[in-house]
């Protein structure tokens, strides 16, 4: 019980801080933005693919093949606004990604505490 509360507030052992994401995104980790489509317009990381958690919720790891994101190699950095709501999709796509989904812990507010860019996406939805 303890463990899925943590992996819900991102602190599981597939989370990782901010500037641990951009050395995996260096390293090619792709990035996907859990958040509505509203929200990923006002802004994201740089080339991140917006695919909400409610259409994970609804279709499961086919969100991301919809997405036209190939998912059956390399890690995928997942994102949201605090960590919550990319936990829940990584705990959602474990099955078929096991340690290869990634959160971003402390989501968004982290990644800008530590200062890091976040890039505009007007007019730019799933």
């Amino acid at each position: 019980m303890l463990a899925q509360f943590k992996s819900l507030l991102g602190f599981g052992t597939n989370a990782v801080s901010p500037h641990e994401a951009v050395q995996r995104i260096n390293a090619g980790a792709r990035v996907i933005d859990v958040r509505e489509p509203a929200e990923y317009a006002q802004g994201s990381i740089a080339d991140a693919v917006n695919v909400p958690l409610s259409r994970i919720d609804r279709d499961g790891i086919a969100a991301l093949d919809q997405a036209g994101i190939a998912h059956d190699r390399g890690e995928l950095l997942v994102i949201c606004r605090s960590g919550a709501r990319s936990g829940n999709a990584c705990a959602r796509l474990h099955a078929a990604l096991g340690e290869r989904a990634v959160n971003l812990q402390g989501g968004l507010m982290a990644w800008v505490g530590a200062g890091l860019p976040v890039h505009s996406n007007p007019g730019r939805r799933s």
